[in-house]
């Protein structure tokens, strides 16, 4: 079985780098500062963002372990997310219910200079890890905790006054991105919220937040990742498939929570589409951005931003948490709601990701950064960091669906 399959990479290879690597026994929270072969620890900082995303996958390891999916110790999981989930509060969580991006070893200035402040993002994650920490765990005053982070940061992204770092978003547009986050830390808490019996209008916000992501749907499909006002823009023309598709199983789950009974098809077709957009033609696997027309360079013209310079830099590369994304989406798409053409994909996707990312010889866990052809790219993306989230998952969401293998 393909769930099989996932949770021995699980347990063998992703679960025991971080265990053994990324647990702070004598602070508390997590090292996370790995270079992208997973060979040396580039700093003892913590950024709060993977910190806040470090609880939630100890804490749903440990939900998987307790349901005999995955052969961990789940109390000390549990026990190991409430220890980061404690030293985010002492360190990281601020008066006003906001975060700090980044933080010392011990919760004080951190070694690396010039980082930004705040993060709507690190916010957003930091309440996920407490919400499913909560649900998990059946300690509701997680949850009391993160609403107030919450609510803050949803009011000021609804302001618009919400910083995005580490990517600013170009002035005039729209962005796809902190919407999507949102709907799925809506999602967390509601699902938290509903097992405690918490009655919180996180469900009214959570189907308005799935509005706003729906927007930007197109009618061929892709979903926009930042509208603006000149379609001939570069940042108006090109995709994102790896953001789009993750956003899909957010929104079918959140139906699903919120006993919506629209029809699921558009977003079902969708899954393909995307995926269709971003595979590279040439050397298999899905493109970090594309243009609107097609799995190609993005095109349009541009003004100078950093943003612009980042798509037109790394369009080509091949990033681990697009392929997971893809891989849990496909087979949710499949396996829970019997869509064939994502059940095609899956298959694609799953080969193409086992057979590129697991570092091997080369390297511990992933070698999250490659090249087009798949090829290491020692750099760094968003955040200086090695990602503890999206691999861990997306491998877990594989071995909750039980799905099976065509091999």
């Amino acid at each position: 079985m393909v769930s099989g399959q996932a949770r021995s990479h699980l347990e063998s290879v992703v679960l025991p780098f971080w265990i053994d690597r990324g647990i702070d026994e004598r602070i508390g929270g997590f090292f996370t500062c790995f270079d992208n072969r997973g060979r040396q620890m580039v700093s003892t900082d913590k950024f709060t963002w993977s910190q806040g995303r470090f609880v939630w996958a100890l804490a749903r390891a440990a939900d998987l372990a307790q349901r005999g999916l995955l052969s961990i110790d789940a109390a000390q999981s549990i026990q190991w997310a409430e220890r980061g989930a404690e030293f985010l509060l002492e360190h990281a969580v601020l008066a006003d219910h906001t975060t700090r991006f980044v933080v010392g070893r011990e919760g004080g200035v951190p070694e690396v200079d010039a980082q930004p402040e705040h993060s709507i993002y690190a916010d957003w994650f930091v309440v996920m890890g407490l919400a499913e920490l909560a649900r998990v765990s059946r300690e509701r005053r997680w949850l009391d905790a993160a609403i107030p982070i919450l609510q803050r940061a949803r009011a000021d992204h609804l302001a618009g006054t919400a910083p995005t770092p580490p990517y600013a978003v170009p002035k005039g547009h729209s962005a796809y991105g902190p919407k999507m986050i949102l709907a799925n830390t809506l999602l967390v808490v509601a699902q938290a919220a509903t097992e405690l019996d918490r009655h919180h209008h996180t469900r009214d916000q959570l189907a308005q937040s799935l509005t706003d992501v729906l927007w930007h749907r197109e009618a061929d499909g892709t979903f926009s990742e930042m509208p603006g006002p000149d379609a001939a823009s570069l940042v108006h023309r090109h995709r994102v498939p790896g953001h789009a598709i993750e956003g899909l199983w957010v929104m079918l789950e959140a139906l699903d929570l919120l006993a919506d009974d629209r029809d699921r098809a558009p977003l079902l077709e969708s899954v393909s589409t995307l995926c269709a957009l971003g595979w590279d033609p040439d050397h298999g696997g899905l493109l970090r951005y594309t243009d609107s027309t097609g799995p190609a360079q993005p095109t349009g013209s541009t003004s100078g931003t950093a943003y612009e310079e980042l798509v037109q830099s790394t369009w080509s590369s091949k990033l681990w948490w697009v392929h997971s994304e893809a891989a849990a989406t496909t087979a949710i798409a499949h396996h829970r709601y019997g869509d064939e053409r994502s059940g095609a994909w899956f298959e694609l996707i799953w080969d193409y990701t086992l057979r590129t990312f697991p570092g091997g010889v080369d390297g511990a866990e992933w070698i999250q950064i490659r090249d087009r052809a798949g090829q290491p790219l020692d750099r760094v993306v968003a955040l200086p960091v090695k990602d503890p989230f999206h691999i861990t998952r997306n491998l877990m969401q594989i071995v909750d669906l039980q799905v099976p293998s065509k091999r």
